[in-house]
């Protein structure tokens, strides 16, 4: 059940639940506005307030999860007394959102966790830290990249046997793991921690080898449709990976190891290099 985060005349609290018996609203005190305990609480048991009192939800921010008379979304735009929500509780074809606005202040409630997530929430996760981790790489910090793309990747493994995943999440899940993967494997180079740079890449060239083999199918087709050509999939995010695993090896004194998969890297991307 949705989690309200509500501002207690103690201060900040979530409603941890409502009993049916009596009405009686327990509340853990000490949120912060995401629904997470503050750090004080964290070391001890918490506080908890019991009142049969209606007390307000927290002003609502962007990048809140509300819910509102539609379900429950994301807030991402307030102007002119109207929120802006994209709702997650409501999903069209393909890669369609829905976006609902209202004129009342919709009510801020704890954030999911991951094991709570459906499987398009864990693709958006990733695809946040995807961009966070690219932050951190264009800032030189290879170990804070390095960590995030891990992350992300890790949030959506298990997505592929999800049945809540469309044929559009799946082909975002397969993008993610391969150019995370990759990205994950660069930062290892720039670390000089040559095992786990094969290991990403490797990781990447499992994706793509399974791909390869579903050429024309669903996920490929949608991949294709949307400008992810052969090209980058085969040609270019191929390469790169091996291009990792061939450094790894002769950064370990692996010389014959790494001209072996040097020459097949060249061998995979030539017939795409007349579409670069």
């Amino acid at each position: 059940a949705d989690q309200v985060i509500v501002q207690t005349d103690f201060g900040r609290g979530l409603i941890i639940r409502t009993r049916k018996s009596d009405g009686i609203k327990e509340i853990r005190l000490g949120e912060m506005k995401n629904g997470i305990s503050s750090p004080a609480l964290r070391s001890r048991e918490p506080n908890m307030l019991y009142t049969p009192k209606d007390y307000p939800s927290v002003p609502p921010s962007i990048g809140d999860d509300v819910i509102c008379e539609y379900g429950r979304g994301v807030l991402t735009e307030i102007a002119d007394e109207k929120y802006t929500i994209e709702l997650a509780s409501w999903r069209l074809s393909g890669r369609s959102n829905v976006t609902c606005h209202v004129t009342t202040a919709p009510k801020v409630v704890r954030k999911h966790t991951l094991g709570e997530m459906d499987s398009a929430e864990k693709v958006a996760l990733a695809k946040s830290q995807k961009v966070q981790a690219a932050k951190f790489f264009s800032e030189k910090d290879y170990l804070g990249a390095l960590n995030t793309y891990a992350s992300a990747v890790d949030k959506v493994r298990n997505v592929q046997h999800d049945h809540t995943s469309s044929n559009e999440v799946r082909a975002d899940l397969v993008v993610i793991m391969i150019t995370c993967s990759n990205n994950a494997a660069t930062c290892c180079i720039k670390l000089a921690k040559w095992e786990e740079a094969s290991k990403f890449a490797k990781n990447a060239l499992i994706m793509l080898d399974a791909l390869f083999r579903k050429k024309g199918m669903k996920i490929h087709t949608i991949l294709n449709n949307e400008g992810i050509i052969d090209a980058k999939l085969f040609g270019e995010w191929r390469v790169k990976s091996y291009l990792v695993v061939a450094r790894a090896c002769m950064e370990q004194g692996e010389v014959e190891d790494a001209i072996a998969i040097l020459k097949k890297a060249k061998g995979l991307g030539m017939p795409y290099i007349d579409e670069f």
